[in-house]
């Protein structure tokens, strides 16, 4: 056998890489937290995998989704064990909720979320951001539509407000196993491994808080949402998804003007248009009720942002001792973390723009690597690192690897270069 043959089938494929390093970042967001004095050295390994996993992707040139069956092997091996886990969870989940009912006095969040559903329900869209009398003598709501509004469904239906984001959870998981391959055992233990240390995580780990206090299970799903729909390729659902985003927690919020002016420069103009259109028509049935007051209210948070940040570092310290950079820059620093979070979010993507334009790989795939470089960053430098912020983008490069490990491609077809490369018939990595 060629030695050079054999080197190159022994050496991992980019999405193999992407996958143990998605797995590296969920256990940097768990069972790694737990280990004393590594707080800065796992804040380090969690920010360079989300950032070796951007360059990992450029290295797949472009991904061949084909609709297979809904229930072959792998995929059903894979929902079988999910079916099984399920009431499990929900069993576990009751318990947690529980133990700790939707109260002001834990945790604000949902609470103010569910006034906001309340007001809408009510037919009282111009009042949905007014101030709420009953809680810390006024406070202003802050959350966006895209945000509010799926926990408006527990309010009709009358369950546990919760259950919205349990269900967020265990939507993200289904998408990070729906490429099933049943000859791919040893990439598909890694992926379940990973998947398990994070729910036993969530559930089974007394500080985390995400199913007790928490309503970000719709950012997961919404993040984990969009990557998976570059990765299928409709500019229609990838318009949808990122207006969900925006309206929601808008971390993603450099993504946008990379993503337009880039397919700009590659003059993908009916894609850019799909996609503008379908973002658009989104962004508008989520702002009719209630119009531009909630973004009106955000432009005004940054310097509450700065305030809120030193008011944690004097009462609540431990909150830094887990992921995040905020942690390096210390109490004194807080308002160059926050220069840094204001301007990288924007300029970071712009940088990496000029360095991915002429590479030789689909614009689906520089999509993509722009979305993962822009959450890595934000949540990394985000003033607060709540420790639940931090599964959106575990969540996001767990499915990356799934699913381009599952349709990922070595080769690039003609049409999906850019339009001032040369176009061979396939380029090989």
């Amino acid at each position: 056998m060629n030695p050079m043959s054999l080197s190159t089938q022994l050496r991992p494929r980019p999405a193999q890489l992407i996958l143990l390093l998605a797995v590296l970042q969920a256990y940097c967001a768990t069972f790694l937290l737990q280990r004393e004095g590594f707080h800065r050295i796992n804040s380090l390994l969690f920010f360079g995998a989300g950032i070796a996993i951007t360059f990992l992707i450029l290295k797949v040139p472009g991904i061949a989704y084909s609709p297979k069956p809904v229930l072959n092997r792998g995929r059903g091996l894979r929902f079988l064990g999910l079916a099984l886990l399920l009431p499990v969870s929900v069993f576990v989940a009751r318990k947690i909720m529980a133990g700790t009912p939707v109260s002001i006095e834990h945790a604000d969040m949902l609470p103010i979320i569910q006034v906001q559903g309340n007001r809408f329900l009510d037919g009282n869209f111009t009042q949905i951001y007014d101030p709420i009398p009953e809680f810390w003598g006024g406070i202003q709501p802050i959350y966006l539509p895209a945000f509010w509004i799926p926990h408006v469904y527990a309010t009709v239906l009358g369950f546990d407000i919760r259950w919205i984001t349990f269900t967020g959870i265990w939507a993200c998981v289904a998408l990070c196993l729906w490429p099933g391959h049943a000859r791919r055992i040893v990439t598909s233990v890694v992926l379940v491994f990973g998947l398990l240390m994070v729910l036993n995580w969530l559930h089974f780990e007394k500080t985390n808080n995400v199913i007790r206090l928490t309503e970000e299970g719709v950012v997961y799903f919404y993040y984990t949402l969009l990557a998976v729909a570059i990765m299928r390729g409709n500019p229609y659902f990838i318009g949808f998804c990122a207006a969900l985003c925006f309206l929601s927690r808008y971390s993603a919020i450099g993504w946008f003007p990379f993503a337009i002016i880039y397919l700009l420069l590659q003059k993908k103009y009916d894609f850019l248009w799909r996609f503008c259109a379908a973002g658009a028509i989104t962004a508008f049935f989520l702002l009719y009720p209630v119009g531009f007051k909630p973004l009106l209210v955000h432009l005004n948070l940054p310097d509450q942002y700065v305030s809120h940040a030193q008011n944690v570092w004097k009462q609540n310290p431990e909150y830094f001792q887990g992921l995040g950079m905020s942690k390096f820059f210390g109490a004194g620093g807080v308002s160059l973390n926050h220069a840094l979070l204001k301007w990288g979010t924007f300029l970071v993507p712009l940088g990496f723009l000029f360095y991915v334009r002429r590479r030789r790989i689909s614009h689906n795939m520089a999509l993509l690597a722009g979305l993962q470089l822009s959450i890595t960053f934000f949540y990394n430098f985000i003033d607060v690192p709540y420790l639940y912020l931090f599964y959106t983008p575990v969540f996001v490069s767990l499915a990356i690897g799934a699913w381009l490990h599952g349709y990922g491609t070595d080769r690039l077809a003609a049409e999906a270069l850019p339009e001032s490369a040369e176009s061979p018939k396939s380029l090989h990595l």
